[in-house]
């Protein structure tokens, strides 16, 4: 029996075709019509989760088989029908509460209308995320020999729930952020919200290209594709890719061996950590959305603790000191789903000088 369930979802046809192999045979528009009528089912297992007071928790995957456009494709009540039913067959599993990943937490005003459609919590595991978000921008800046107070933050999705509780926190820590969003209205809401919490100079803008000022760049928007190419950065640039799908296409670290590309949100769990679905990690490591759920389950606290656009501070620093009394801790430098190593950070660096002297 599982403690807590995790909800995911194809992140693209790939994904489809890792689980399907006949599925290459069909057009895509079939496929995703069969994905449209297939119930959700369970997928894999967490197991090994042992907090450092001595308490284990074991967790359920449930795959909710819709492809990312799908999830602004569809209606949002279907949406919703199928997510309450990927929750209920965690339920059925044992679980005493889900946790949303990936664009599952996006419908229903960030998960809050699943209130009373559902017969346990949900999670959309962003605090933990958000404060994972942030240690990794500032260890990337520390391993390059940047100071935040000399630097510029760029948020690319700043709207969004991890975006704006990203750009109200760490802006504190830096000269000037440039928050970039679609809604020029909403972003002038979050930019106030920055300035009140003690962030100094704040530009926003819906030109992506702006993100080429930015010494340290987190990437959390909700697009279904890659949208930051090589071009748009500035060389010595730390940036960390939160969103999923990526926002950062894989050509930057092919072709910009001066930038920093880090994976956001991935902690190290405590205990014997391995999971039978393939998330693209290494045994003991995973994502922060997961590994709040986890914490959650661990403490005893089966709550709907993360949901909606607006995330606190407060709750931000709450699940950090959970997450420390039961040994989970940022999973080190990941890139694209491989470890970075000390050699090859050296490098980056070397290289960004010497970008930084031409240019």
């Amino acid at each position: 029996m599982a403690d807590f369930g995790f909800l995911v979802h194809p992140l693209g046809l790939d994904d489809v075709y890792k689980k399907y192999s006949f599925a290459k045979k069909v057009s895509p528009k079939l496929v995703k019509s069969l994905l449209r009528r297939r119930p959700p089912f369970v997928i894999g297992e967490m197991r090994g989760i042992i907090s450092e007071t001595g308490k284990s928790v074991e967790g359920v995957i449930v795959a909710v088989p819709f492809l990312p456009e799908q999830f602004y494709e569809l209606e949002e009540k279907k949406i919703l029908k199928k997510i309450t039913k990927a929750v209920k067959v965690a339920a059925e599993e044992g679980a005493k509460i889900v946790g949303l990943g990936a664009f599952t937490a996006i419908p229903g005003n960030g998960g809050l209308d699943l209130k009373g459609r559902v017969s346990i919590p949900v999670t959309t595991g962003n605090s933990y995320t958000v404060a994972i978000a942030m240690e990794s921008v500032l260890e990337g800046l520390k391993v390059m020999g940047r100071n935040p107070e000399e630097s510029v933050l760029a948020v690319f999705g700043a709207t969004g729930s991890i975006g704006r509780t990203v750009s109200i926190i760490l802006s504190r820590e830096f000269k000037k952020s440039i928050l970039v969003g679609r809604s020029k209205e909403t972003l002038e809401d979050v930019a106030k919200a920055v300035r009140k919490s003690g962030g100094t100079e704040v530009e926003t803008t819906t030109d992506l290209t702006k993100i080429k000022e930015a010494d340290a760049l987190v990437a959390v928007s909700s697009a279904v594709e890659a949208v930051i190419e090589p071009e748009m950065l500035k060389p010595g640039a730390v940036v960390c890719d939160v969103a999923r799908p990526r926002d950062v296409s894989a050509s930057v670290i092919k072709k910009r061996n001066d930038v920093l590309v880090i994976d956001g949100g991935v902690v190290s769990v405590p205990g014997n950590f391995h999971s039978t679905f393939e998330f693209g990690l290494p045994p003991g490591k995973a994502l922060a959305c997961m590994a709040e759920t986890m914490i959650l389950t661990l403490e005893g606290r089966y709550e709907y603790f993360t949901l909606g656009k607006e995330i606190t501070p407060e709750r931000v620093e709450e699940i950090q000191n959970l997450a420390l009394k039961h040994g989970f801790r940022i999973g080190g430098f990941r890139s694209f789903e491989k470890e970075l190593s000390i050699a090859k950070i050296e490098e980056i660096k070397r290289n960004a000088k010497m970008a930084l002297k031409i240019s």
